[in-house]
């Protein structure tokens, strides 16, 4: 099927502070999932979550395909051994309230899987949303954004 996933959401809050929670491999953990990723163009991470149905072994393969520091990202995702890589873009707008993020999952993909990833990331928008709102944590360890 091909997946085509279109997401728009303001934030309140400055496109500095909603790129680090873009970028920040604690804020990512925190909103998104586990990962080892690294903010810079051919750096391979992946994406660890529960195995939450059959068609997922748990991990998402990725790669930082374009960096433009704090406007645009993009990454290839790889959800199971032998598809091809979709495509994940996040953009960045400022507007006078604050940020408005554009964010795009596209490409060739299982049908079951573009099903969960189209219900999915309105969560996970969420999710972000959540803890660009959370005052700012103190302790080593936390996502500071």
């Amino acid at each position: 099927m091909n997946l085509n996933v279109l997401l728009i959401e303001d934030f309140p809050h400055p496109v500095e502070k909603v790129w680090r929670a873009l970028t920040d491999r604690d804020a990512l953990r925190v909103w998104l999932m586990e990962n080892d990723f690294e903010p810079r163009v051919g750096k391979r991470f992946i994406l660890r979550g529960k195995q939450v149905f059959p068609q997922w072994r748990g991990w998402i393969e990725c790669e930082v395909l374009e960096l433009e520091t704090p406007h645009r990202m993009i990454w290839s995702w790889v959800h199971s051994d032998g598809d091809p890589p979709t495509r994940v873009e996040f953009r960045l707008d400022p507007i006078p309230e604050g940020t408005r993020l554009t964010l795009s999952h596209t490409g060739e993909i299982d049908p079951l899987i573009g099903s969960r990833l189209r219900e999915g990331w309105p969560g996970k928008l969420a999710d972000l949303r959540a803890n660009l709102s959370r005052p700012a944590l103190k302790h080593a360890g936390a996502a500071k954004i």
